[in-house]
C-alpha cells in the first residue's frame, strides 16, 4: 500500500492525472462551491469562513507542490505536465487572490 497518500503525492511518487483529477479538481471544485454556498446562505459565520479559507490556502499549497513534482516525473517536454504545471500555478494564483479579498473584507467588517 505504501506510505500515506499526502506524503507520497508531495514528494512526487503519485500518478499525475490521478493527483490533478481526484485530488485536485474535484474535490477543490466541491469544498469552494460548497464554502461559497454556506456563506451565501448564511450557515456559516465570519470566523468559520475565514477558517474554511485558511484549510483552503493549506490544500492548495499541498496541491499545486504535489502536481508540480508528479508532472516534473513524466519529463520536461511531456505536454500532460507541462499543462498540468501552469493549470494548477493559474488556479493556485485565483484561490489565493480571491480568498485573499474575502479575508480582506471579513477583517474590514
Amino acid at each position: 500500500m505504501g506510505r500515506f497518500f499526502l506524503i507520497r503525492y508531495w514528494k512526487g511518487e503519485g500518478s499525475l492525472a490521478r493527483v490533478f483529477w481526484l485530488y485536485g479538481v474535484i474535490p477543490s471544485t466541491l469544498a469552494i462551491a460548497l464554502v461559497a454556498w454556506a456563506a451565501a446562505t448564511g450557515r456559516i459565520g465570519e470566523r468559520s469562513l475565514a477558517g474554511a479559507i485558511a484549510a483552503l490556502f493549506v490544500y492548495t499549497a499541498w496541491i499545486l507542490v504535489s502536481v508540480w513534482r508528479c508532472a516534473a516525473r513524466r519529463g520536461e517536454d511531456d505536454l500532460y505536465g507541462i499543462m498540468a504545471r501552469w493549470l494548477t500555478v493559474a488556479w493556485a494564483i485565483n484561490a489565493i487572490l480571491v480568498g485573499g479579498f474575502v479575508l480582506v473584507r471579513l477583517l474590514a467588517s
